[in-house]
């Protein structure tokens, strides 16, 4: 593959990038592993779809498979099944990948459902390892989970209808061609058969493809709420109407079947763009159970099962792998556990909890061993509960701003003038009264918003796609026009929630004796410090020695007894018989367009806040560092606290991007929320967006394009209204005929659609962020 950025997935790559091939440290590892395995057509079937890692690659705990391999395996000793949940299909290249993968581990058959984003796997037990399969998998950045995703009905429903009403409107177009060219009823038999045909053909598009806006008709009728689906059905049916009586009396050369047939499958069309993106967005990633989702292994004498969370009761033993979740509060019954709490309140650095010591629910195992820890309270007493069963976020919150208040002007607006061309019409006779209504409601149809700008939000999505921001709520784009303020939590988002050392010469500078010393206590230790240490020297080419007998002291560090010495890794740096010899000072991973990406909101007037429940001392140092003011930057902060920050912020104005559940009531508290750590449980299924790679850039990005496409959106609406002022004139005048109607609508969307084209393309890019005064408008 000849890319032109990154060697993974071709996107642009940050001046800061440690390493100038790829854009991210997740793409690196990735892009080696595909070449190391002789993947390579990988890239070629990716065709520029390939998106950024989300984050590098770990070993993630595979609690929830043990069941579901128990299940499919138990009383079956043939061949078995088995359904996943796939996170991170984008493309051909992904459905390859995971066959060519499958098929080098000798499973029977797999079937990858791209669009919904599951697998079903066909193995033989004893002779696939499907845990092994998913393992793999996961190291080329995907995620597998349960099987929880559901086709919604409208997913398939609507395609189908489209479908079916193209074909179908095709042929009646190629019968009213004949009429307008000449055809009458003088010609006999040739004319009544076609006039047949386009009734029968015309009265499938109306049942097929009108039935969901005769449906939404109904059900906004029923809950008193006007909108753009009313004037649709009514004008499928006076049109439908007024052309089955014209057929009736044997003048279909009068009728509008033609014109009806496209209005339909156009206004198709564009319902069909509008759920298309967004579905697809949030299959991309896997579905949320929120607290009914969590599972654990639960000990039971010399036993262990795995079970829902939910069930879990005070006093319980609970075994928690490397990566797996402490559900409830607990005490360790183990010597020595790793925890890490940023999930819960934003704590960046790991910590060590000794035997009897209290772990926090919500807490997840940092180590790389497993430990032993003690129920203190069953699942419904657990903190958790309340954060994991909050509703989604943005929830009435803009949702029903710009396009409902359109939506309702404009159907009122159709009705009226509808309802005025009948009346002028009536003294002139019922059938020409009609006809002027029914002839108002097609060619004033709302094309710029059926067809044009769900066409506008089509493309806006897909450019949003390849800088790696990925869209799941149908108002956030509207929502995205009105931030004033974009508030950022510090732990997973801000920054990579990874240390790094603050001086990578302190390594270069080791001989290679201290190099391969240092690489063999670090790698045998479970401290966050040892293991990112260890990295490091992994990638200096430091050699590692099995037979090293290393003892780590907790609290204290590692120790090696070597021939030439004792050599020691702790608080005092790596040491030989109690001489420093070098010092790792370390500190977290910021993500690499951190500061520059903060600075441009603010350059832009955007108030830009950082809130955490680290300590504030922390929050204090990266404020300062990315140059956000003091009194923006809160640290200490409770889940409760946060949502009432954002509140006072402005819930109306506030843009929230969070990666724990801490930041559940804060979600729930701004206009719209996202989340950049789509590898953890919970707030990818409750944001309204997510990004992916190790950068900001395409927050702003968003910003940006979310503002253009306000600024397309009003261009496309003002020529669409001059071209309904001039078309209900002409109505009223008696002046539109069939023949008038089928060129004028189809030439009025294609014209709209060629303007929105144009206004999207690159001449035509955003160049800055909107101000403060076009936030406003």
């Amino acid at each position: 593959m000849a890319a032109i950025g990154c060697l993974h997935c071709g996107s642009a790559i940050p001046p800061s990038a440690r390493d100038g091939r790829y854009c991210c440290a997740g793409c690196a590892a990735v892009h080696s592993l595909i070449v190391s395995q002789g993947l390579q057509r990988f890239y070629s079937l990716g065709q520029g779809q390939i998106s950024a890692v989300a984050g590098l690659p770990e070993q993630r705990p595979h609690a929830w498979l043990e069941p579901l391999l128990l299940a499919s395996t138990e009383g079956h000793s043939g061949v078995c099944s088995i359904d996943l949940d796939v996170q991170g299909i984008v493309c051909a290249a992904c459905v390859w990948l995971m066959n060519e993968t499958f098929k080098r581990r000798g499973g029977d058959g797999i079937v990858v459902n791209p669009a919904l984003g599951t697998a079903r796997l066909r193995f033989t037990p004893g002779q696939f390892d499907v845990g092994a399969w998913v393992s793999e998998v996961e190291g080329f950045g995907y995620q597998l989970g349960p099987p929880r995703k559901v086709s919604a009905g409208g997913s398939i429903d609507l395609p189908l209808r489209l479908g079916i009403s193209a074909a179908l409107t095709i042929n009646v177009m190629l019968f009213s061609l004949s009429f307008y060219f000449g055809l009458a009823p003088a010609d006999g038999e040739v004319f009544t058969l076609f006039s047949r045909l386009s009734l029968a053909l015309s009265t499938a598009v109306v049942l097929i493809g009108g039935w969901p806006f005769f449906k939404a008709a109904v059900r906004g009728l029923r809950s008193r709420v006007l909108h753009l689906d009313l004037p649709i059905a009514l004008g499928i049916v006076l049109v439908y109407g007024s052309s089955v009586a014209q057929a009736r009396s044997g003048r279909s050369d009068f009728a509008y079947f033609d014109t009806l047939n496209v209005f339909i499958t156009l206004m198709l069309v564009g319902r069909w763009l509008q759920r298309r993106i967004i579905e697809k967005n949030r299959h991309a990633l896997l579905e949320d159970d929120g607290a009914e989702g969590l599972v654990v292994r639960r000990q039971l004498g010399s036993s262990l099962e795995v079970v829902p969370a939910a069930t879990v009761r005070a006093s319980d033993e609970l075994l928690i792998a490397p990566g797996e979740l402490v559900p409830v509060d607990a005490t360790s019954s183990s010597q020595l556990a790793q925890i890490s709490t940023d999930w819960i309140n934003g704590e960046s650095t790991p910590r060590s909890v000794p035997r009897g010591g209290l772990i926090p629910a919500g807490s997840f195992n940092a180590g790389r061993a497993a430990f032993i820890a003690t129920a203190a309270t069953a699942f419904k007493e657990s903190p958790l509960v309340s954060l994991l069963r909050q509703s989604q976020p943005g929830a009435g919150q803009g949702a029903r701003g710009f396009w409902h208040r359109l939506a309702r002007r404009w159907s009122a607006q159709v009705l009226v003038v509808s309802a005025v061309g009948f009346a002028l019409w009536l003294p002139h006779g019922l059938d020409a009264a009609l006809s002027v209504a029914a002839a108002l409601l097609v060619i004033t149809c709302p094309c710029a918003i059926g067809i044009a700008l769900p066409l506008a939000w089509e493309v806006t999505q897909a450019r949003l796609r390849r800088v790696g921001f990925f869209i799941r709520s149908d108002s956030l784009l509207e929502r995205l026009t009105q931030v004033r303020t974009v508030v950022f939590d510090k732990t997973g988002t801000l920054t990579l929630g990874r240390l790094e050392l603050d001086e990578p010469g302190a390594v270069a500078a080791l001989d290679e004796r201290a190099r391969d010393v240092a690489f063999n206590l670090s790698a045998r230790s479970n401290h966050p410090v040892s293991q990112a240490l260890s990295r490091v020297l992994a990638r200096a080419g430091a050699r590692f020695e099995p037979a090293a007998e290393v003892l780590e002291t907790p609290g204290v560090g590692v120790s090696w007894q070597r021939p030439d010495g004792l050599w020691s890794l702790g608080r005092a740096g790596l040491c030989r018989d109690g001489q420093t010899v070098a010092q790792f000072a370390m500190h977290e991973a910021l993500r690499a367009d951190a500061r520059a990406e903060l600075g441009a909101l603010q350059q832009r007037g955007l108030a830009v806040w950082l809130l955490s429940g680290d300590r504030p001392e922390r929050v204090a140092v990266l404020a300062a560092n990315l140059g956000v003011p003091a009194a923006q930057a809160v640290g200490a902060l409770l889940p409760e606290q946060k949502a009432t920050e954002v509140a006072r912020l402005g819930s109306a104005s506030t843009l929230y991007l969070g990666d724990g559940v801490n930041d559940a009531l804060a979600f729930q508290a701004a206009l719209c929320a996202g989340t950049p750590a789509i590898d953890r449980p919970v707030m990818p299924g409750r944001s309204d967006f997510f990004i992916v790679g190790e950068g900001l850039a395409p927050l702003r990005e968003a910003l940006e394009r979310a503002m253009h496409l306000k600024r397309v959106v009003r261009r496309v609406l003002t020529a669409s209204m001059i071209y309904n002022v001039a078309a209900v004139a002409c109505c009223l005048l008696g002046l539109m005929t069939p023949l008038r109607a089928a060129i004028s609508m189809p030439l009025s969307s294609l014209s709209l659609i060629g303007l929105t084209l144009y206004s999207l393309s690159g001449r035509s890019r955003p160049s800055s962020l909107p101000t403060p005064a076009e936030v406003t408008a």
